[in-house]
Parts: structure tokens; C-alpha cells; sequence
């Protein structure tokens, strides 16, 4: 898996905490990270069935299988591959983790945020947009704090980029500054020197 679908995993494995044995979630019987699938020692995978166990190693292929095979396709075919590809990849982990817990980007507000390419704007409607999902039920603190994550992790470059551009910047500005003191100076012992002829 390359560096992208480690740090996706990564970010996942934070919500979707392993489980071994299939457990009954909702609508399905989950197992591993709060899939539905069961990956076999084989490759292949199946609907999760009652009584089935899983190990890490086979819930972690699972998983990588799910974001690159399903999650990741379903996003580009919602947002479209230009805007994908358009976002950094904060904002791509951030909106594959939502589509994992929900089965697909369910709020319009949040794909045309992501066609936008703002990442304020995505993180905003993230938060918004969801905030009276599973309104009143055990699962709603925990959801909360999950978006709100997810909406951190996908403005978190902004900083970073804000920052190395002031630093280029400076660096620019410095370069700069220097070359002009260097300028005046080899100038002014020129004209120093014709003079004194």
C-alpha cells in the first residue's frame, strides 16, 4: 500500500477499532474495522456471517481493499476526478472517513464544498451539514467528534502550506535584500574608485 492508503488506514483505524469476532452493527454484522466483508486467508472475501472471526492482519487487508476498491472509487464518482484531485490529501482522507461511516458522501453540501476545492468551506460543511445526525442516540457524541476531526484533518494543510509559502516568501524577500546591499556596495566603491582617478 502506498503512503496515501497507510495514512487513510491510519486515520480510520483511529474510529474503526478492531474487532475479531462478527458483531451485530445496526444493519449488518461487522467485523475487523466495521466492515461488512470478510477478507480470507486467500485473497478473496465474502459478506460478514454470524460467527465468523478475523485476525489483524487479514482486517487490515480487508480495509486496504475497501478504501482503494470502494471508498476511494465512490468519492471520485461523487465529487468527480478533477475536484479529487484537486484536494489535498488531507481533505481526501478526511472524505473517505465520512464516506466509510456513512456508505457514501450523503450531504450535497459537502460535495459541492469539495468541488470547490476550499478547504475551510469543506471543513465548515463536514461539521454543519451532519450535525443532526443520530440526533438523541448513544452514537451521537462519538459522531460529533468524529467530524470534527475529520473537518481538522481536512483543512490541516492549510497551515502547513501558509507557512512554508511565508517561509519561501522570506527566504525570496531575503535573497533579495542581499543581492541589493551587494549591488550598492560593489557600485558605490566603483564610483569611489573613478573619483579618486
Amino acid at each position: 500500500m502506498s503512503d496515501f492508503y497507510d495514512k487513510v488506514a491510519e486515520f480510520l483505524k483511529k474510529y474503526e477499532s478492531y474487532t475479531p469476532k462478527a458483531t451485530w452493527d445496526v444493519n449488518a454484522y461487522r467485523i475487523g474495522h466495521g466492515s461488512d466483508t470478510l477478507t480470507l486467508n486467500d485473497g478473496t472475501y465474502r459478506k460478514v456471517k454470524k460467527g465468523d472471526t478475523t485476525t489483524k492482519e487479514l482486517a487490515a487487508k480487508d480495509l486496504a481493499r475497501r478504501i482503494k476498491k470502494e471508498f476511494e472509487p465512490r468519492l471520485i464518482n461523487q465529487i468527480t476526478e478533477k475536484a479529487y484531485n484537486n484536494l489535498p490529501d488531507s481533505a481526501k482522507i478526511a472524505l473517505i472517513s465520512l464516506s466509510y461511516n456513512y456508505g457514501s458522501i450523503t450531504h450535497p453540501e459537502i460535495i459541492l464544498a469539495a468541488k470547490t476545492g476550499d478547504v475551510d468551506l469543506l471543513a465548515k460543511s463536514i461539521v454543519e451539514s451532519t450535525i443532526n445526525d443520530n440526533k438523541g442516540t448513544k452514537y451521537y457524541n462519538g459522531l460529533r467528534k468524529r467530524r470534527k476531526a475529520e473537518a481538522d484533518y481536512a483543512k490541516s494543510i492549510k497551515g502547513k502550506s501558509i507557512f512554508t509559502f511565508q517561509n519561501n516568501s522570506e527566504s525570496s524577500f531575503n535573497l533579495k535584500q542581499t543581492f541589493f546591499t551587494a549591488l550598492v556596495v560593489v557600485t558605490s566603491y566603483f564610483l569611489y574608485t573613478k573619483i579618486k582617478k
